[in-house]
């Protein structure tokens, strides 16, 4: 029996482990081109300037993912002390994303930062529509953070949700609107490694892995209708507007 539980241990620990360099490795090649070695490698599609609140923004996000790994690797050392604490702030830095992922979603109308195939106006629907959902992770993240399964499929799916932006920047997928809904369907894919997990370990899906794939397929379904909605233009204009003021 002991050596069941240890086996289980072992295997959960290979398995967030695998995920967390997974996910750093998808947010390299999708990044590289225009952010970690823009101008060394070339990027086949519009890539405009980056100004101090866009590499604020990529640093911070990046160094969720950096804190996301070393999280994981204090649970897998058994340093659940330190991972706790290091969880506090970590949540900080969660909240601060908020403002700075609104903010810099705002500014960029005004850089042109989209894809041709679509308006800068309309484009603030791909990342707008991702704030919600990542509040709703993170959220419940942090709610059941003493529910130890819960928690940390919570925190995987808030991961892989935040894979999405890397996986469109991939260079095998055209700047067309029809590969964006592709690409959107791909960015949902790593989530079937937490259900595929589950039904492994335990022959059933956890709530918590079904709520993150949800909110994810949700959201990425609504930023796909909105992109080309007349509604989100009004609303995302008066965004703009209100930001300007």
């Amino acid at each position: 029996m002991a050596s069941n539980a240890m086996e289980r241990a072992n295997s959960e620990r290979r398995f967030y482990s695998g995920m967390a360099i997974f996910m750093i490795v998808v947010v390299l090649i999708g990044f590289a081109p225009s952010f970690y070695l823009r101008g060394l490698v070339h990027y086949p599609r519009p890539n405009p300037t980056l100004n101090p609140l866009v590499i604020l923004h990529g640093m911070m996000f990046s160094a969720w993912m950096i804190l996301f790994i070393i999280q994981v690797r204090f649970v897998a050392g058994g340093r659940r002390d330190l991972h706790m604490k290091l969880g506090q702030w970590g949540f900080v830095l969660a909240i601060a994303l908020v403002p700075l992922m609104i903010v810099t979603a705002l500014g960029g109308v005004a850089r042109g930062s989209n894809p041709p195939f679509t308006t800068p106006l309309a484009w603030t629907a791909v990342p707008l529509w991702g704030v919600p959902a990542y509040i709703a992770v993170a959220a419940a993240g942090w709610k059941y953070r003493r529910n130890a399964q819960a928690h940390k499929r919570l925190m995987l799916g808030l991961g892989l949700m935040l894979l999405d932006p890397a996986i469109g920047r991939f260079p095998i997928f055209p700047p067309t609107l029809d590969a964006f809904y592709v690409s959107s369907f791909i960015a949902w894919l790593p989530m079937t490694a937490l259900f595929i997990w589950d039904w492994r370990t335990g022959r059933r899906f956890h709530w918590a892995t079904q709520y993150a794939g949800g909110v994810m397929a949700v959201m990425l379904i609504v930023r796909c209708a909105a992109l080309t909605s007349p509604l989100w233009l009004d609303f995302a204009g008066g965004m703009v507007k209100l930001a300007r003021v």
